[in-house]
């Protein structure tokens, strides 16, 4: 254990090297959820909405001809919660493709008008033209977002959302997203009558210029009156059916626990793998699964790095997490101790930062609490929370005491020059509380008990949440490690 007191704490987070511009390449869609209401069954509300989505129009509903307009295919699936503004998700990890949201363009449009003159004393009318600039969807996708998905087969699929509201776009053209990501939120954008989302998935990529869109709504008489119409059926799946057999759901799994929170959003980042339905929370983590999320995690690996024990164990090696001198010892079947997987992501986070989208949106205090639970039961937990409030509250009070003195300082400076006092205004916003890490650090630096697969989730999270803060934490972590290795 003696290895904590060499890592160079002090300088673990001032020189981490901030991650390249172009890098991750394009991610590997391991896991899809859906993109509206529950992440595991859009029937159900997501936490914090009021109601699940039900579908309006299916896949491949076809819509009569009418007049001028040929007849119609949807090739996608409407849903709705009967509201807007609720938030969209990417459903499945992926690149950005096209991010248009502000798909109102400004078009001349002509219109014929009788001009009044005079000639000879009578009145007459002449025919003339009349131009005016007018708002227009560019397509009947209104507002929409496409991600493009690389499947683990090598196969790429495509996923567009559509009606999307006005302002809610939250990415750009070549972003990376992961699973479950918020990218916008249900609008009414385009050709639709009512707040919906319109999600179509194609296997090939999506012709910008051919104009297919949704049809909700016939369209105005001066449209274009080819816009929207379908002659071939453009390569689409239907996105419920596929979303049903590639969403991601472990029976072993129970919804709400700190398990499922954090091996769910591990998946997702293709940082832990798992098959036939179960992720086994409990198992022992073996040596090959935790190198394997070492990698991922803090992208330690190169392009010719494999999915293969041998591969991830060079990787670590090459960079220095894992002494050379151990290698002939290495087995991927080996079990891994809390005080080990510790000091091996603390040696990971002096090489550089851990990057991971889904773990790294679960909010710190609830990482906080589930982390010093976890590993170091839920006194010190409750402890730790306590700590962390009287220390905001402290901050609070140091800071309006300093600006009660200011105001005293102007008052009095005002009373020497016999002019009016200031009012009095004083308002300082309260500190939020930093969650506090210590115990669940100490309780790991100490402990040679076997990791278990979903706490080497948890350890992770832990690690896209260390910074200035938390270095307190790690010192003292590290130092009684010392004293009692």
């Amino acid at each position: 254990m003696r290895a904590f007191a060499a890592l160079g704490l002090v300088s673990l987070f001032l020189l981490a090297p901030a991650a390249r511009a172009d890098e991750p390449a394009a991610p590997v869609a391991g896991a899809f959820v859906f993109p509206i209401g529950d992440e595991l069954d859009f029937q159900k509300p997501a936490p914090g909405e009021p109601c699940g989505y039900h579908v309006t129009d299916p896949y491949l509903a076809v819509r009569k001809a009418r007049k001028h307009r040929p007849r119609r295919v949807h090739y996608g699936t409407d849903f709705s919660a009967g509201r807007g503004g609720l938030v969209v998700r990417a459903i499945a990890a992926g690149v950005v493709d096209v991010s248009d949201g502000n798909a109102l363009v400004k078009v001349r449009r002509a219109q014929r008008i009788k001009l009044p003159s005079v000639v000879n004393g009578k009145r007459t009318y002449r025919w003339g033209t009349r131009y005016r600039t007018a708002l227009k969807w560019r397509t009947g996708w209104g507002n929409r977002v496409v991600i493009r998905h690389t499947l683990p087969d090598g196969q790429v699929v495509y996923s567009l959302y559509a009606h999307l509201m006005p302002h809610s776009v939250t990415v750009r053209a070549g972003d990376v997203v992961a699973a479950g990501q918020p990218i916008a939120k249900v609008g009414r954008t385009g050709r639709a009558t009512a707040p919906h989302l319109h999600l179509e998935i194609r296997t090939t990529r999506i012709d910008e210029n051919a104009g297919v869109s949704d049809p909700d709504t016939e369209s105005d008489e001066d449209s274009d009156p080819g816009e929207g119409a379908e002659t071939a059926n453009p390569h689409t799946v239907d996105p419920v059916a596929f979303l049903a057999s590639h969403v991601l759901r472990f029976e072993d799994l129970q919804s709400g626990t700190w398990q499922a929170r954090y091996a769910l959003a591990a998946v997702k980042d293709g940082v832990m793998s798992a098959d036939k339905g179960r992720f086994d929370p409990d198992d022992e983590v073996t040596r090959g699964d935790f190198y394997a999320a070492l990698v991922t995690t803090f992208h330690l690996g190169t392009p010719f790095t494999k999915n293969r024990f041998d591969s991830n164990l060079d990787a670590l090696v090459d960079t220095g997490i894992v002494d050379s001198s151990t290698r002939p010892r290495q087995d991927e079947h080996d079990r891994v101790n809390r005080s080990e997987a510790l000091e091996l992501v603390l040696r990971c986070l002096d090489r550089g930062a851990a990057r991971a989208q889904s773990m790294g949106r679960i909010e710190a205090d609830q990482l906080a609490r589930d982390f010093n639970v976890e590993f170091a039961g839920r006194d010190a937990a409750e402890d730790a929370e306590r700590e962390a409030k009287k220390v905001a509250a402290d901050q609070t009070e140091a800071l309006r005491k300093a600006a009660r003195d200011r105001a005293d300082l102007k008052a009095k400076a005002a009373r020497k020059r016999g002019a009016p006092p200031p009012r009095r205004h004083i308002k300082v916003e309260a500190v939020k509380p930093t969650p506090i890490l210590d115990p669940g650090f100490t309780s790991l630096a100490q402990s040679k008990k076997n990791l278990s697969r979903a706490e080497v989730c948890l350890l992770l999270a832990s690690a896209l949440r260390l910074g200035s803060s938390n270095l307190s934490a790690l010192e003292r972590a590290a130092t009684r490690a010392a004293k009692t290795g």
